[in-house]
């Protein structure tokens, strides 16, 4: 009876000689438990700005550039020598050919062309590289200039051709209606004056 309750004891002893009772003091080297908040946040924020790219401010009003002939080219060769620039052709001529034709403009060929380059410049201007558009800057960061060649000529060849706002059409309908008006009467009378006398002859015979 002693020797199965003798080695359950030499094994209990062994047990408690392996396993330090649970609140035993912890080593010297345990690092603490406290987290610094404000140490965490200035690592995640140091880590954050070494990955992002370093901003590039660009100016994003456009270089508008209203050129032709000869001074284009000469520009093109002195100041934008190398630069990427976005040119752009504006085309509001009117060519008027034959006789007598009525053209009704609401406004000028160079208002119109004028109005279309503000609005290619604003619409440039809104997606630019700034909204995820048009890239403003070249591959060397230098701002890309916007060249703009409006052509608003106005051609008329003929005789007889009316061409203005819409009162002005309809002052010339109004007087040209009644010119023809006057020359149909004035010729219906002098039918009726040559007409006349032999009408006059007949009853007489």
């Amino acid at each position: 009876m002693d020797g199965p309750v003798s080695a359950v004891r030499e094994i209990t002893q062994i047990l408690a000689k392996t396993n330090p009772p649970p609140h035993s003091a912890p080593p010297a080297y345990t690092p603490s438990g406290h987290i610094d908040l404000r140490t965490v946040t200035a690592r995640q924020l140091q880590q954050a700005r070494a990955t992002q790219p370093t901003p590039v401010l660009v100016d994003r009003s456009p270089m508008a550039t209203f050129l032709s002939g000869s001074a284009m080219v000469d520009d093109q060769d002195d100041s934008e020598d190398g630069l990427s620039a976005i040119s752009l052709r504006i085309n509001t001529s009117i060519t008027v050919s034959s006789n007598d034709n009525m053209v009704c403009l609401a406004e000028t060929p160079a208002d119109h062309a004028n109005a279309i380059a503000e609005a290619v410049v604003k619409a440039v201007q809104q997606h630019s590289s700034g909204q995820c558009g048009i890239p403003m800057i070249d591959e060397e960061g230098r701002p890309r200039p916007i060249r703009i060649e409006v052509d608003a000529g106005l051609t008329v060849e003929g005789t007889g051709n009316v061409i203005g706002k819409e009162s002005i059409v309809a002052e010339v309908l109004r007087q040209r209606g009644q010119t023809l008006r006057r020359r149909r009467q004035k010729s219906e009378e002098d039918d009726e004056d040559a007409a006349g006398p032999s009408k006059r002859r007949r009853p007489s015979e």
